[in-house]
């Protein structure tokens, strides 16, 4: 372990996916791995006195992308200006800065970094009040097409994990080019060793999957995968010789939908999960993946060296983890259920193809290094 002066963290996140919390946790584990004086919190910004604002952002949130994805996309055109950011701050800042105030002081940080835009101002507003001793980064967990709301605050240090991002908050946002630095993309350690071929086969015999049948993963973060159902019910009615597994996270309803599906079609291999812990053991077992593309079931699908097709993504935010994908050649954007069996079928029907694909992915343009990221802010002093 790497000795440091006596460092106390706290981290800041919202439930609003998974890709907050998810950087938080594995930024936690590689400091306490390698510094045995830093010690790390996780604090969801919004506590009891914000259940309103806790509602807001994390329900609606969730709401919003599965109800009514027309309306999200209208907040977040919104929340570009400046205006609309200032006026989002006004209504946070009152309560969520006093308890951030009152955590801050009982657990004597040194460091606060922010994993959400939504807490940022008020972490602002409470080391203010605490006489400006405590230093404060932020996290920027959208890797290519970061929200301005982001950038809301001029004089922190961010940390983003591509140059496109830095680019457009230095020329956007007017954010100093000092004030940024692009660090390594964040997975949690599961994800970082490739699987072999014993692995593999363990791994299928576990969840029983089909070793001599080719596996397609559907996965969209907690809440599942928006269309999931009419995506499995395509591959039911065409008969798919592949095998199937469905992550539905919280849907209750998808769940026990496809539950029934599979009893309808009792040829069909289907395998269906809730909430699960071993997702890492369902991407290194799959040979392609159908997800939305959120930044961190993207980067471990890619990670794990597996074709992806996006088949949804939220407005504006996760357009840059879409195009990411298909300008490198290793995935697919691909909305109608209909079009997404044919592209999976094509892929598995012709080798040459798949290892094309295979090629492309292994010259990926990702940098993946928790302990580097740790040592990237432990030297922010």
């Amino acid at each position: 372990m790497v000795q440091n002066k006596q460092r106390k963290f706290m981290f800041l996140y919202l439930n609003t996916g998974g890709g907050h919390v998810s950087a938080a946790r594995v930024l936690k584990q590689s400091i306490e791995d390698s510094y045995d004086t830093a010690a790390v919190e996780l604090l969801n910004g919004f506590d009891r006195s914000n259940s309103h604002l806790k509602l807001f952002f994390e329900k609606g949130y969730h709401a919003a992308l599965t109800f009514a994805p027309g309306a999200f996309s209208l907040i977040y055109e919104a929340a570009k200006l400046r205006f609309t950011q200032a006026s989002f701050s006004k209504i946070i800042k009152p309560t969520t800065s006093v308890s951030l105030e009152k955590k801050f002081r009982e657990y004597g940080v040194t460091d606060v970094v922010s994993f959400h835009f939504a807490l940022t101002t008020s972490a602002v507003s409470a080391i203010r009040r605490l006489g400006n001793t405590i230093r404060l980064s932020v996290v920027v967990t959208d890797p290519f097409t970061a929200p301005p709301a982001w950038f809301y605050e001029k004089n922190i240090q961010y940390y983003v994990y591509s140059q496109q991002a830095k680019n457009d908050a230095v020329t956007n946002c007017g954010i100093p080019e000092h004030q940024i630095s692009v660090a390594p993309f964040l997975i949690g350690k599961k994800f970082l060793t490739p699987c072999n071929p014993e692995e593999l086969l363990i791994y299928k015999k576990k969840h029983g999957f089909p070793v001599n049948k080719k596996l397609v993963l559907l996965a969209g973060g907690g809440e599942g995968l928006p269309g999931a159902f009419a995506i499995v019910t395509e591959c039911a009615k065409n008969k798919a010789k592949f095998s199937l597994t469905v992550v539905c996270g919280h849907d209750k309803a998808t769940y026990n939908n496809l539950k029934l599906l599979k009893l309808a079609y009792p040829d069909l291999d289907l395998h269906v999960f809730g909430f699960v812990s071993f997702m890492d053991e369902l991407i290194k077992s799959c040979d392609c993946a159908v997800i939305k593309a959120g930044p961190a079931t993207l980067m471990e699908v890619l990670h794990s060296k597996k074709p992806v097709i996006i088949s949804t993504y939220i407005h504006g935010q996760e357009l840059g983890n879409v195009r990411f994908a298909v300008e490198h050649n290793c995935g697919w954007f691909i909305q109608k259920p209909k079009a997404i069996f044919e592209k999976i079928n094509n892929l598995f029907s012709d080798d040459q193809y798949y290892d094309k694909i295979q090629s492309a992915l292994e010259k990926l343009p990702i940098e993946i290094n928790n302990e580097k990221f740790a040592r990237i802010l432990m030297e922010n002093q």
